[in-house]
């Protein structure tokens, strides 16, 4: 049977030397039958609560900021894909994604002229002014320390889940990792088109369209109480709502992680559904753990036999019911560096800032290659 609901997990059992078994089971069932877990109780190795209600409130302030101030930390001004994207400016699937959102990373030095073009992807920020809104900087660093700490910890469970040692996958991560997250704003179905385009075909109710995520795992923070916004997709084609658990991180298999894993660890399609009129702007608050960009060393060969049969007898599921299909380029361990796809996806994404920084590589990926 695929499954029907997204398990939640209790972090806390970790550290409990009674319930660690049962734990890794939970966590291993979740990373290659379902793809999503919720976790709880994690303030032990992350963020707390006040992290969360902070992280919040400069999300808020952001999106109620003057398109002026907004519009001058755009993304269009960043060859790293980092900065404020306008209400329908980004596309998934080829369709029209209805939010406006900002994203941010580990803020690091741009990369030398002689590196990689797909090192572009890992960059300064463009922070909104920090006059209009002074504590944004040091709230949003903060928290992506506190992410950072959270998803290296998580790192380790997950190889232990998978019949790994805990520190089997630390060789794809360089010293100065930059991760990155979002802080993103679903406005609710009917709400005034005046801020996009007139030209703008709003696709009916895509807030974000059926995708995976690109990196190694994903912690969303539901930052606003809407349930059944986020949608994910089982093996029969099933949309599965995940629930908005108070105090939870939704945790996601990025394609990253299911190409080092060999297939392993699963990541799923899901979407996010624009609410429906009258339950106002749906918030949320997304953190991406990535690789080493310049990563490509095949899948690891040490996974047991008995983990691996557990990855054929789902993908028999899959094959029996037809539903693994995406739009995104899978990375390519063997033959590229995880970096060359990420930037690929992101071209995808953001055409408008492909068109000013990388057209040539744009025009590739327009016609699939």
């Amino acid at each position: 049977m695929s499954f029907t609901q997204i398990p939640i997990i209790d972090l806390e059992d970790a550290f409990d030397a009674q319930k660690r078994k049962v734990f890794l089971e939970k966590v291993r069932n979740a990373l290659i039958n379902v793809g999503f877990l919720l976790i709880t109780n994690f303030e032990r190795v992350g963020p707390s609560q006040r992290d969360f209600e902070d992280i919040k409130s400069q999300a808020i302030e952001f999106f109620s900021l003057p398109d002026s101030i907004k519009k001058k930390c755009e993304m269009i001004n960043s060859p790293h894909f980092l900065g404020y994207t306008r209400l329908a400016n980004e596309i998934t699937g080829g369709k029209i994604d209805w939010r406006e959102q900002i994203d941010l990373a580990t803020e690091l030095f741009p990369p030398g002229k002689n590196e990689p073009l797909y090192k572009q992807i890992e960059g300064p920020n463009l922070w909104p002014d920090e006059n209009s809104i002074p504590n944004f900087r040091p709230v949003v660093t903060s928290y992506i320390e506190k992410m950072t700490l959270l998803s290296k910890s998580f790192r380790g469970i997950v190889c232990e889940a998978i019949g790994l040692s805990p520190n089997d996958l630390d060789s794809y991560f360089k010293e100065n990792q930059q991760c990155k997250m979002k802080l993103i704003s679903y406005p609710e179905e009917g709400y005034s088109e005046k801020s996009s385009p007139e030209h703008i075909k709003k696709e009916q109710g895509q807030g974000v369209g059926a995708h995976r995520d690109s990196d190694f795992f994903t912690f969303i923070y539901q930052a606003s109480e809407h349930k059944d916004c986020l949608q994910v997709q089982n093996f029969k084609g099933e949309w599965i709502p995940i629930d908005n658990v108070p105090g939870s991180l939704v945790v996601a298999v990025g394609q990253t992680l299911e190409a080092i894993t060999d297939g392993v660890c699963k990541a799923t399609i899901h979407k996010v559904v624009s609410p429906s009129a009258g339950r106002g702007t749906r918030l949320s608050i997304p953190f991406f753990q990535t690789i080493d960009l310049d990563s490509r060393k095949s899948a690891v060969s040490s996974i047991p036999e008995d983990i691996m049969r557990m990855r054929d007898e789902r993908d028999k599921l899959i094959t029996k019911w037809g539903s693994d299909t995406g739009f995104q380029f899978k990375p390519d361990l063997s033959n590229h560096p995880v970096g060359y796809t990420v930037f690929r996806n992101r071209i995808k994404s953001h055409q408008d800032v492909a068109a000013k920084w990388y057209p040539e590589i744009l025009e590739q990926v327009l016609h699939g290659n």
